[in-house]
């Protein structure tokens, strides 16, 4: 059977799984005060930067006219030639991603598409970011064609970040059944 991973789609129709590059997101400067009061005084300047994101809106909150969102969710997502240093620049930890052993990243298969050929990419879901709907559909419309995760592919995207975002810490955990005896 021929599951494709991605095609190529352009306008201002916008999916989960939709890659958009080079997308401005924002940021809060560090030096901003955080007491309530200083920040009505005080000026500064909200900086942005040029980001490769996905799309990880539900696909149904941002049918148009039909929002039942205002801000579209997104997370940063790497070539894998742009990794070239830490952690995840290790092949074994690029197959330890791919197997869903590190919940803050999920892995995409490389995009062959003529035109839009691509190496595989990191989803690095500890840097998430919002902007809003109404504005990015004008920005994704202006941009031109871009790439769409289709599914199952997208279906397990959603579910990666679903297990990470989900994750309970517990404040005491059940001892280590390898450092046990076992009962006679």
């Amino acid at each position: 059977m021929n599951y494709p991973w991605y095609k190529i789609v352009h306008g201002d129709e916008i999916k989960q799984g939709d890659i958009i590059e080079n997308c401005p997101v924002f940021y809060v400067p560090e030096e901003l005060a955080l007491d309530s009061t200083e920040i009505e005084r005080q000026e500064f300047e909200i900086g942005f930067e040029e980001r490769n994101v996905i799309v990880l809106s539900q696909t149904c909150d941002m049918v148009k006219n039909q929002e039942s969102i205002s801000d579209v969710l997104l997370c940063a997502i790497w070539l894998r030639t742009e990794i070239t240093e830490g952690k995840m620049s290790k092949n074994e930890n690029w197959e330890n991603a791919r197997k869903g052993r590190f919940p803050g990243f999920h892995v995409l298969n490389k995009c062959d598409l003529s035109s839009y050929k691509r190496d595989y990419r990191m989803v690095d879901f500890r840097r998430i970011y919002s902007l809003p709907l109404n504005w990015f559909r004008k920005k994704v419309s202006e941009s031109g064609d871009r790439i769409r995760l289709l599914p199952p592919y997208r279906e397990h995207l959603s579910q990666a970040f679903a297990r990470f975002f989900m994750r309970v810490g517990l404040p005491v955990d059940i001892k280590s059944f390898t450092q046990t005896q076992r009962p006679k």
